[in-house]
């Protein structure tokens, strides 16, 4: 990501997206980092969870173009969970915190579907 970090996009988009930091568990130290970009009125935004050597900064070109067509867009870097239910329930916390009634997400979370609202699965 040397260049890329580099690039007038990536830093034009980190001069306009800050990344955010937000605690939702009682553990303190499982903190959730996000860029959320798009219009805040949209309360079913898509979300893109990146993969585990990853950070949410690596969908900085989809938050780009998706905000530019009217999306709201909210990429997440998450915390260290133990086991899926652990992780399911701080996502569905972090989503109260939100206040976003459903969201789009990528398919493999599915495997929380019952205890979160999924507008769509892409």
């Amino acid at each position: 990501m040397g260049e890329i970090k580099v690039s007038p996009d990536y830093n034009w988009f980190r001069s306009t997206v800050p990344l955010k930091k937000i605690i939702v568990d009682d553990d303190d130290s499982k903190v959730w980092s996000l860029y959320d970009a798009g219009p805040r009125s949209i309360r079913c935004p898509l979300i893109f969870l990146p993969p585990v050597s990853g950070t949410a900064d690596v969908f900085f070109q989809q938050i780009l173009a998706l905000t530019g067509w009217g999306y709201r867009v909210i990429a997440l870097q998450y915390p260290v969970y133990w086991d899926h239910l652990e992780f399911c329930d701080g996502f569905r916390k972090l989503l109260d915190h939100l206040q976003l009634d459903k969201v789009s997400a990528q398919r493999w979370m599915y495997s929380c579907h019952n205890n979160l609202m999924f507008e769509s699965l892409i």
